[in-house]
C-alpha cells in the first residue's frame, strides 16, 4: 500500500496519523506475520529513536481500530494486516505461518446463535506442511 492509502486507512478508523503507526502499517502491508520484536527491529533500522513500547502502543491502537489482527501460537503473539477471515496454519516442520483463505461463516453463525457478539475469530491450525503445494499458500512469515 502507498503511504497516502495508509494515511486514509488510519483516518477512516478515527486514528491520529503518527509516524509510528504509519511505519507499522507500512511494514504489515507488505504481507506476512511478524512478532512485535520483529516489527520493532525492522522499524528501528530506519527510525533509530523508536522504542519497543512505542511499537507495542501503535500495535495496540491499530488492533483496537480493527486495522490489524494478532494471534498467539506457541507462546508468541504474531501480527498481520487485517484481511478476510482465514486460517493461520503454523507449519511445525518448516517453521512457516501460512494463510489459508476460507469462509468462517459457520463459526460466526454458531456463536451468534448463542447470543455472542463476535468481533473477530482467529483460527490457528498446527500442521506438517512440507508436502503442501506452494500455490495453495497465500502468505508466509
Amino acid at each position: 500500500m502507498e503511504e497516502k492509502e495508509l494515511v486514509e486507512f488510519l483516518r477512516q478508523k478515527g486514528l491520529k496519523v503518527t509516524p509510528q503507526r504509519l511505519a507499522v502499517l507500512k511494514l504489515l502491508s507488505k504481507g506476512g506475520h511478524f512478532t512485535g520484536e520483529q516489527i520493532y527491529d525492522e522499524i528501528k533500522r530506519v527510525e533509530p529513536s523508536i522504542s519497543l513500547s512505542t511499537v507495542y502502543n501503535a500495535l495496540e491502537a491499530l488492533e483496537e481500530a480493527g486495522l490489524i489482527n494478532s494471534f498467539e501460537a506457541n507462546g508468541v503473539t504474531w501480527y498481520e494486516l487485517r484481511k478476510e477471515p482465514h486460517i493461520n496454519v503454523i507449519c511445525l516442520d518448516t517453521n512457516e505461518i501460512i494463510d489459508i483463505n476460507t469462509k468462517l461463516d459457520t463459526i460466526y453463525e454458531i456463536l451468534k446463535n448463542q447470543g455472542i457478539n463476535v468481533k473477530a475469530v482467529n483460527v490457528v491450525a498446527y500442521a506438517e506442511c512440507s508436502n503442501l503445494q506452494k500455490e495453495s499458500q497465500t502468505a508466509s512469515s
